[in-house]
Order: structure tokens, then sequence, then C-alpha cells
């Protein structure tokens, strides 16, 4: 492996801050999806954690000349963690990172919204937290999921904290923008949850898959919408796309998804831990101290993550060279021999690491979402090249995809057993 391979960074920190939820959703891959091991953590971060994972991104950003950084507080509900324990949690990171250490740091919240009040958004705006919520379109598409403990729907409670942060005095002086993260409910009519999420005033977006892999396959569409057998997730996609893409509107959305994809093509090379050729470069931090891959991959198994290191134990290069983590933060280049000759591979990347996993045979298989992937990519790239000029498209010698005719040729793919691929087994 070359040295650009070899050599692995953490820029993204996940802080599992809380380790419960005052949700239950049925798709949450932290309680519903097999794992069980937050019953044996502490329910929030305790000061000991804090100054020790503090002191450790510390020690990696100067050893990686790293001066950008990014932290996620995460949960369960991060806001279970109380108002006290952010601006402890922050005022300790500004004093030891950006004050002494010359690091600047960028904080994120990610919550159900159920929380968020005028006095939480004051508090974000004062230190700085921009704001992710967690909504999956309108509120018959959002309550099929998105459940409390009682079983009752949550769209209501969600979108009235999502308004205080829409609409907060604070989040407008300090700048700090508010997204939406949706995961894909497939029985959902596309076109309907981009026109919702417009009427709230949402400006931007993005939509996830289902975590689902070879073991626990993804829902299939329970009504007629249109959507193929197949590929019911890549139509949904591109029929979400469509809208998206004319839309010439003041107040278009922008999809993070989509956005990503399109830059590819253009030549940015954009990438994230579900498309794209970069490193994946983000660690999570569990409540108590656990340094583990990214929490996604619990889909896995009972305690799949869980690789002995900590943070009392492990500095952050040890805890990328172990197995999982390594294999996280290499995953858009250790792939099953089909996808490296797929000819959407630098866009599509393998997917996201999760999707890959079967029982049988680890992560040595192209994502469940395949074919979904390969239908959205080369629909967006015939789109954009629909839009180019003939003589821009002759330049640059490109052609078009063929959705059908790249689907025909892999269709009887045999995959030789090697070293490397043998390797991706080994989970």
């Amino acid at each position: 492996m070359n040295n650009y391979l070899s050599t692995l960074r953490a820029t993204i920190v996940v802080v599992k801050i809380a380790s419960r939820c005052n949700l239950n959703c049925s798709y949450c891959y932290m309680y519903n999806m097999g794992d069980q091991t937050y019953l044996s953590q502490p329910k929030v971060m305790s000061d000991k954690v804090v100054d020790k994972l503090i002191e450790r991104i510390l020690g990696h950003c100067k050893l990686h000349n790293i001066d950008n950084y990014e932290i996620v507080l995460h949960g369960g509900e991060p806001l279970l963690a109380g108002k006290e324990f952010f601006r402890k949690f922050v005022s300790k990171a500004n004093k030891i990172l950006v004050e002494q250490g010359g690091i600047r740091v960028r904080y994120v919240v990610q919550t159900n919204g159920l929380l968020l009040s005028d006095d939480w958004c004051k508090l974000f705006a004062e230190l700085k937290i921009g704001v992710g919520v967690s909504l999956d379109g309108t509120p018959e598409d959002n309550d099929q999921y998105r459940i409390d403990h009682k079983g009752k729907g949550s769209y209501d409670r969600i979108v009235k904290g999502l308004n205080q942060a829409l609409n907060s005095s604070y989040f407008k002086e300090k700048k700090l923008g508010v997204g939406v993260l949706a995961v894909i409910n497939i029985d959902s009519e596309p076109e309907a949850v981009y026109e919702h999420f417009k009427s709230l005033s949402i400006k931007s977006t993005d939509v996830l898959l289902p975590l689902n892999n070879y073991d626990q396959p993804a829902p299939k569409p329970s009504v007629n919408n249109g959507l193929s057998e197949e590929s019911p997730y890549g139509d949904w996609l591109v029929r979400l796309f469509n809208i998206w893409f004319y839309d010439k509107s003041p107040n278009r959305l922008r999809i993070r998804f989509f956005e990503g994809i399109i830059k590819n093509f253009l030549g940015k090379n954009v990438s994230s831990d579900d498309f794209g050729t970069k490193k994946c470069e983000a660690l999570v931090i569990e409540t108590d101290g656990s340094i583990e891959a990214v929490d996604a991959l619990k889909v896995c198994g009972n305690g799949f993550t869980k690789a002995g290191a900590t943070l009392f134990t492990h500095d952050f290069d040890e805890a990328l060279q172990t197995p999982l983590a390594n294999l996280y933060h290499l995953s858009h280049f250790k792939l099953p021999q089909k996808c490296m000759a797929c000819p959407v591979r630098e866009v599509c990347g393998g997917g996201y690491l999760p999707h890959r996993y079967g029982n049988n045979k680890g992560f040595n298989n192209p994502s469940i979402y395949c074919e979904d992937l390969l239908k959205i990519i080369t629909h967006i790239q015939n789109h954009l090249f629909n839009n180019m000029s003939e003589e821009f498209l002759n330049q640059a010698n490109v052609s078009q995809l063929d959705y059908l005719k790249i689907k025909r040729n892999f269709a009887d793919f045999n995959e030789a057993e090697s070293e490397e691929t043998l390797e991706l087994e080994h989970f």
C-alpha cells in the first residue's frame, strides 16, 4: 500500500455525549438493529472522558499538522446531556484546542429536535454550534418509523423544535446554519417530501439510504408507487433529483448527496463516507471513552464496533490501526473486484461500508444498493451532459454512461479470490 493510504488521520470526531434517546426509531442502528452495548455504557459522558478526548485531539492534530477540526456532538439524543455539559465541553475545547493549539474547530450537534427551545438556540449561538435535525418528510412519512417509546409519532414535536432553530434570531445573528437529515422512506412520494421541506423553509438537507445490509435487507415498497423491484431506491432518488435539478425557484433546496455526485463529475473530487474516492477521516468516541469506527457499523452485529481501543489506552493513530477502523478509513479503496471494475467507481467509491456487510463474505460484497447507486449516478451524469455543449463534451473526451449496458456487463461477473478480497472477509 502506498504511503498516502498507509498514513491515516482523523479530522472529524463524532462524540457520543449521551447514550440514551427520547425517541425509539424502529430503524435506529444504536438501539434497534441488534447492538446492545449501549446498556453497559454511561448515560452521559463524564468530565474525565471529555478531558482525555480533548488531549487526544490536540496530540493528533499536532502530529499530523491538522489546523481544521470538526467535532460532532451526537448520541443517542445529545441534548439529554444538558446545557451545562455543552458549556463545559466547548469551553475546555476552545481553551486547549483553539487558544493553546491554534486549531480552528467547527462544532455541530445532530439532534432529533424534540428538546430544541429558544434557550437551547441561544446557547448554541453563543457557543457557535451548528445544528442538524433529523426529519424524514411529511407527517405520515416521518411517523412510520420515527416514533417514541410509547409508539407515538414524533413529527409535530420535531417540527416545533426545528422551527425554533430556523426562526432563531440568535442563529441569524451568528449566521449559523440549520440542516435537515432524512432517511429515505421508500413508501413516500419524493416529490411530496421535497415540496414539504420547502414549505418548512428548510434551506439545506440530505437524504440517506436506510442502514441495512445483506443480513438485514432494506425495506421494499409496501404501496404501488411506480418503483421497480430491482432498484426502488434508485428510482426514488431519480424522481427526487428531477424535481430538484429543474427547480428554478429562489427557495430551491440544497441536497448534499446530489451536489457531491455532480461535483465529482465536474472533477472536484468530492468525497464522504458514502461515496467518492477519498479516505474517510472520522472516529467515534462512546460515552465510556471507547474509540470506534463509524457507529453505523453497529448494524453488523452486537459488539461489532468494539475493538478494545479507548482514550485511556490508545491514541488516535493506534485506534486507526485496529482492523475495522482501518477498513472504514480505506473503504473506498479496499473494494470487491466487481466494484474495482465498475465504470462509476470513482463516483460511487463502493458506497457506504455498512451496506456491504454480510455474514457469508464479510465486506467482500458490493453495496446492497449497488443497482440503486448505479441508476442514480448514471442518471445524474446523463442529465449533466444533456445540459452541456457538444463541443465541450468532445474536448473533455467523455461519453454518457448507459445504466442498462453496465448492468448487463456485470450480470455474470465472476470474482476470483485474491489476497485483497479475502482480507475483506475476515470480519
